[in-house]
C-alpha cells in the first residue's frame, strides 16, 4: 500500500535474467519511477539541480573559495620554508666582538649572536621616562561611554516581537574612539569625537651587536615587551601618576569622560642576548633580498636568545607550521560549513553509489559531512605537497583516502549492500 506520508517509496523486484536486483524508486509526489542499480541517477541529479540551483551554486562558490584558500595557505607555507632555507643556507656564522671587520663581510649574509648595545636611550621627557632599549611603546587610552545590549525572549508578545533588546551604558578605557553618535540612547552619553594623542612606538636610532649596527627592519622584529612601572612623578602638573599609569585629567582616581590613561612598555633591553641573520650593507645588518624569490620581500631574522643556525631554522620553521595548522583548521571548518549548506537531497543522491557501505548510510548527516569534509580538506592540502615533497604529499593523500576506504566496500570481499533510499533531512 503506497501511502502519502512518505513521497519516496522503495520496492525490490527479482530479475529472472540476471543475478542483480532491480530497485524501483517511487516518488509519489510526481509519480516518477527511477531505476537504480547501484549507480548514480544522473536524471535525478539534473532534477535536483533544477529545484535547488540557487543554494547549490552558492555552496559551490563557497567550496571554490575554501579550496583556493587551502591551496594558497599551503603554497605560502612551502614558499616560506624555501625562503627560510635559502636564507639560512646562505648565512655564515661570524664573531662580531673582536675587531671591526665590516668591510670584509660587505654584501654577505651573516649569522651573529651577542648582547644588545643601545648607544642612545629612548626618552619621553613629559613623563620622565628614559629607557636603554630598542623599542619604547606608548599606549594611550581614553575614558568613554560604552554601550552594551542584552536580548531577552518575550513569549507573551506577538510573533514579530518575540525578543526585546535592553541597552545599558557604563564607562571604561578604550584604545580607540567609541562613536557615541551610534548609541541607541544618545542624550547623556556623549564621547569626544577624537583622541588628543595616539599610541605610538619609538625605535632607538643606534643599536649594535658587537661592531654590527642593526638596520631599522631588523630592529622592528624585537617584540619581547616588558611593562614599565615607574614611581617617578612627571614635572607637568596636568599629568598624574598612579600605579604605573599616567593620567591626563583632574584626578588619577576619579575619572571623567575624555580623560587619558597612558602606559609604557619597552622591548630589547640593553645587554639582552639576541641572534640575528641578515646581509651586511655598509656595516649595517639589513634584510636579505632572495635570489630565487625576487618578488618576495627581503627577509631577516631576529630572535631573543642564543641560537645556532640550525636551532634558529627549527624555531622559525615551527612558527610557520603553527600558523599553517591554524589555516588548515580554519579551512576544514569552512569546508564543513559549505557542505552543510547543501540541500540534504544531494547527500541522498551521493549515498546511491554502490561502493558506499551500509555503515556510512546508518550515520547521521552531520557525521557524514564531517567525514567527507575531512577527506576533502586533506586531499586539497596534499596537492601542493605532491609537487614539493612527494613523500609527505602521499602521506597526506593517504590520510584523505583512509576514511573513505573505511566506509566503503572497495576492500571488502562481500557483495555491496543493497542500496536503500534514505533521506537525511531530519537526521
Amino acid at each position: 500500500m503506497w501511502g502519502n506520508e512518505n513521497p519516496f517509496l522503495l520496492a525490490t523486484l527479482p530479475n529472472s535474467t540476471s543475478s542483480n536486483i532491480i530497485y524501483l524508486l517511487f516518488d509519489s509526489s510526481n509519480f516518477q519511477i527511477n531505476r537504480l542499480n547501484g549507480e548514480m541517477d544522473w536524471t535525478a541529479v539534473y532534477n535536483q539541480f533544477k529545484q535547488t540551483w540557487l543554494t547549490t551554486i552558492l555552496s559551490l562558490i563557497l567550496f571554490s573559495g575554501v579550496t583556493y584558500f587551502l591551496i594558497w595557505s599551503e603554497g605560502q607555507t612551502i614558499r616560506g620554508n624555501l625562503i627560510l632555507e635559502e636564507l639560512v643556507s646562505a648565512a655564515e656564522s661570524i664573531d662580531v666582538h673582536n675587531g671591526d671587520e665590516a668591510e670584509r663581510y660587505e654584501g654577505r649574509v651573516v649569522h651573529i649572536v651577542g648582547p644588545l648595545r643601545v648607544l642612545e636611550p629612548i626618552s619621553e621627557p613629559d613623563y620622565n621616562i628614559h629607557v636603554q632599549a630598542v623599542k619604547l611603546r606608548k599606549r594611550v587610552q581614553m575614558y568613554q561611554w560604552i554601550e552594551e545590549t542584552t536580548e531577552t525572549e518575550n513569549f507573551l508578545s506577538e510573533p514579530a516581537e518575540e525578543s526585546q533588546k535592553t541597552y545599558w551604558y557604563h564607562k571604561d578605557w578604550r584604545d580607540h574612539v567609541v562613536e557615541s553618535s551610534l548609541f541607541y540612547i544618545r542624550p547623556g552619553h556623549h564621547n569626544p569625537a577624537s583622541m588628543p594623542m595616539f599610541s605610538e612606538t619609538h625605535i632607538a636610532d643606534n643599536v649594535k651587536i658587537g661592531w654590527m649596527h642593526l638596520g631599522l627592519d631588523v630592529k622592528r622584529k624585537v617584540n619581547d615587551y616588558y611593562e614599565i612601572w615607574s614611581d617617578t612623578r612627571p614635572d607637568r602638573s596636568d599629568i598624574k601618576l598612579h600605579s604605573g599609569f599616567y593620567y591626563h585629567g583632574n584626578s588619577a582616581l576619579e575619572h571623567e569622560i575624555g580623560d587619558l590613561r597612558i602606559h609604557f612598555s619597552y622591548a630589547g633591553r640593553e645587554d639582552d642576548i639576541y641572534t640575528a641573520v641578515g646581509v651586511v650593507e655598509r656595516g649595517v645588518l639589513q634584510p636579505y633580498s632572495l635570489e630565487k624569490f625576487p618578488t618576495a620581500d627581503p627577509l631577516s631574522l631576529m630572535r631573543k636568545g642564543s641560537y645556532s643556525l640550525k636551532q634558529l631554522y627549527d624555531v622559525e620553521k615551527s612558527v610557520v607550521n603553527t600558523h599553517t595548522w591554524k589555516y588548515r583548521m580554519l579551512g576544514f571548518v569552512q569546508v564543513f560549513a559549505s557542505a552543510m549548506t547543501l540541500h540534504p537531497e544531494w547527500l541522498t543522491l551521493f549515498m546511491q553509489f554502490h561502493w558506499i557501505s551500509s555503515n556510512l548510510r546508518r550515520c547521521t548527516r552531520l557525521w557524514i559531512n564531517l567525514v567527507l569534509s575531512f577527506s576533502y580538506t586533506m586531499f586539497i592540502i596534499s596537492i601542493p605537497w605532491l609537487f614539493h615533497k612527494p613523500t609527505f604529499g602521499v602521506m597526506v593523500l593517504g590520510g584523505a583516502v583512509l576514511p573513505i576506504l573505511h566506509y566503503s566496500t572497495l576492500l571488502s570481499r562481500d557483495p555491496p549492500d543493497s542500496i536503500r533510499y534514505t533521506r537525511w533531512e531530519d537526521r
